[in-house]
């Protein structure tokens, strides 16, 4: 595969996962609860370091599954598991559609509810460095059913490129799966109110849905063209 087709698909897949909301959900969380107990200087080292724990979580496991893959695929997935994730990306773009947001006037996600409080609690609880940096990687984590084959198609993808790329395209896509969470923390610096970006969430809800499930539906759609035909 060439490498120009390879940083396409890193790219597309690092969109998609940066669509997902359960990070920038918990992001939120933080920062509402922060700001009406710490000094504002504070609240930015813990929304800082929820990222990075955020941000540690992609890069590890794409190095992780890229060992996986050259180990015992000898450095590249074969064709049907690169069905198997095409069909995995169908079956998340369902979901998005479908069942990722729970009905009501709310963003509360798919998450089983116990889960979901928990989160909600650390949030509101945290309040040193290490405890934001842990909730990163916890929210990040527990999106894993819908981002373990987009890593894997990631970490193929990086096997492939050409030696001297590799190290790149990893530090660009735990990036890009972070975009999100760095807008969110540039918006709230220059003084925007965590409130009113929840209500914009709020609002758009219906259309956030439609776009990752949308997304999840082209990823299936192009690694099936490129990839596997």
């Amino acid at each position: 595969m060439s490498d120009l087709l390879c940083i396409a698909t890193i790219i597309l897949v690092g969109i998609v996962q940066a669509s997902l909301q359960l990070s920038l959900g918990g992001l939120i969380l933080l920062y509402h609860a922060s700001m009406g107990h710490h000094r504002r200087r504070k609240t930015r080292f813990l929304a800082r370091h929820y990222i990075i724990g955020a941000a540690v979580i992609s890069f590890l496991m794409v190095c992780t599954i890229g060992f996986i893959i050259s180990t015992i695929f000898n450095g590249a997935l074969r064709t049907e598991y690169l069905v198997i994730c095409v069909g995995i990306f169908v079956a998340s773009a369902l979901i998005m559609w479908l069942f990722y947001y729970r009905r009501g006037k709310s963003t509360e996600l798919w998450l089983p509810r116990s889960f979901t409080r928990f989160i909600q609690r650390r949030a509101k609880a945290t309040n040193d460095n290490i405890e934001a940096f842990s909730l990163g990687l916890l929210s990040s984590f527990a999106e894993m059913p819908l981002s373990i084959a987009l890593y894997f198609v990631v970490a193929n993808c990086i096997l492939n490129l050409s030696a001297q790329y590799q190290i790149a395209a990893v530090l660009g896509y735990t990036l890009l799966s972070v975009v999100p969470l760095l807008i969110l923390k540039l918006r709230v610096k220059s003084g925007k109110n965590v409130v009113e970006v929840q209500q914009w969430r709020l609002r758009n809800k219906a259309f956030a849905r439609i776009i990752s499930g949308s997304g999840f539906l082209v990823l299936a759609a192009f690694v099936t063209v490129y990839w596997i035909f």
